[in-house]
C-alpha cells in the first residue's frame, strides 16, 4: 500500500505539468529531444551512466509522433493512456503496462488530471542480469534478447493486462514508494524490484498481448542469442545446430541477417564482455579470467582484447576498476 503522503504527491502538479497548462497543452520538445529530431534521448532524462530510472508521465499534453533510444515500460496507476502506433489506437487502462522497444514510433494522446502514469526508462544493458538467470522462453524473454542483441529495425511492443495480478501490482507500488521515498541503497533496491516485476510478468504469459512483425526467423534468432549468452564459454555452432535441429549454414545466414555478425563474432563479443566484468569486479588474475570466459591461449586473448578496447586487460582493469563504487 502506498502511503497517503506519496499519493498526495502523485496528484500534485509538477513544474512540467504546470508548464504544459500554461502553454495550452503544447510540450517543450527540448526537454526530451535534440533539435530536428523525433527521438527522445535518455541522456536528456537522466545521467548518461545510469541504466535505469522512473519518471512520472507529465500530464496535460499530447506527445507527437516519436520514438526512444531506450526501452520504455509504462504503467498506468490510475486513469488511462492512449498510444497511436502504426495508425492504430492502443489504450492502456489502470493496472496495465506497455513495453516498447527502441524502434516503435508512437504518439501519446492527451492525458488529464486523473491519468497517473509512470515511465520506466531502461537501457537494454540493464536487462542483461535478468536474461542470464531466466530459463523461461516466452514473449518477455524474446523481447529482451532482441532488444539487447539484434540490430534490425523491427517494431515491437507488449501490453500486459495485470489489473488482477496482485503480486505484480505490489512490486510496482514498492517501486513507486522507493522512487518517492528512497531508502539506503535505493539504486540496488530498484534494480532488484524491477527484476522481480519483469519475472512476475514472465510468469503469466496469458496476460501478455504481443504486437510485432513475428516470423520464424526472429524466433530462431532469439533462441540463438540466448544460447550464445548462456553457453559462450563452451558453446559451438555444431552443438547449437544439433540442439535446434537446423543446418549450421542456415543458422549463420540468420545471424548475419539480424546482427551483421558471424557466430564466432557473437561468441567472442560475449566472452570479452564477461571478461571485462570480471576485470573490474574481481581480483582474479588475467589468466584465470581468460580461462573462465572460454579461452586457452593467453597471446590470442590479449590480441583480441587489445583490438576491441585499445588497451591490454591489465591496463583496462587499472583504468576502470577505480570507478566501481
Amino acid at each position: 500500500m502506498i502511503k497517503q503522503e506519496i499519493l498526495d504527491e502523485l496528484i500534485t502538479f509538477t513544474d512540467e505539468e504546470i508548464d504544459n497548462l500554461n502553454k495550452k497543452h503544447k510540450i517543450d520538445k527540448s526537454i526530451y529531444m535534440h533539435e530536428n529530431s523525433n527521438v527522445i534521448d535518455y541522456r536528456k532524462l537522466h545521467d548518461e551512466d545510469r541504466l535505469f530510472s522512473v519518471r512520472k508521465h507529465a500530464r496535460f499534453a499530447q506527445y507527437p509522433m516519436h520514438r526512444h533510444n531506450y526501452i520504455e515500460l509504462s504503467y498506468v496507476y490510475s486513469g488511462s493512456m492512449t498510444h497511436v502506433i502504426s495508425g492504430k489506437k492502443i489504450t492502456i487502462q489502470q493496472g496495465e503496462l506497455i513495453l516498447l522497444n527502441q524502434n516503435v514510433e508512437h504518439e501519446i494522446l492527451f492525458t488529464g488530471e486523473d491519468d497517473i502514469i509512470f515511465n520506466f526508462i531502461i537501457q537494454p544493458e540493464f536487462l542483461e542480469f535478468l536474461s542470464s538467470i531466466v530459463d523461461t522462453d516466452n514473449e518477455v524473454v524474446r523481447f529482451i534478447f532482441q532488444a539487447l542483441y539484434s540490430y534490425d529495425d523491427t517494431k515491437e511492443f507488449l501490453v500486459f493486462h495485470e489489473s488482477n495480478n496482485l503480486v505484480a501490482l505490489d512490486y510496482i507500488e514498492l517501486i513507486i514508494s522507493e522512487l518517492y521515498r528512497p531508502q539506503l541503497n535505493a539504486g540496488v533496491s530498484l534494480k532488484l524490484l524491477v527484476g522481480l516485476l519483469l519475472t512476475e510478468l514472465m510468469n503469466h504469459p496469458e496476460n501478455i498481448q504481443t504486437h510485432k512483425s513475428e516470423s520464424s526467423e526472429r524466433v530462431l534468432m532469439s533462441r540463438i542469442l540466448k544460447y550464445v549468452h548462456t553457453k559462450y564459454k563452451e558453446g559451438s555452432l555444431v552443438v547449437l545446430s544439433k540442439q535446434l535441429g537446423i543446418a549450421d549454414y542456415k543458422i549463420c545466414k540468420v545471424i548475419k541477417k539480424y546482427t551483421k555478425s558471424t557466430f564466432i563474432q557473437l561468441v567472442q563479443e560475449e566472452r570479452l564482455k564477461n571478461a571485462v566484468q570480471l576485470l573490474v569486479s574481481t581480483t582474479l588474475p588475467v589468466v584465470d579470467i581468460m580461462e573462465e570466459v572460454g579461452y586457452e591461449n593467453i597471446t590470442y586473448f590479449y590480441k583480441i582484447f587489445k583490438k576491441k578496447y585499445q588497451m591490454t586487460p591489465s591496463v583496462y582493469r587499472e583504468t576502470y576498476k577505480k570507478e566501481i563504487k
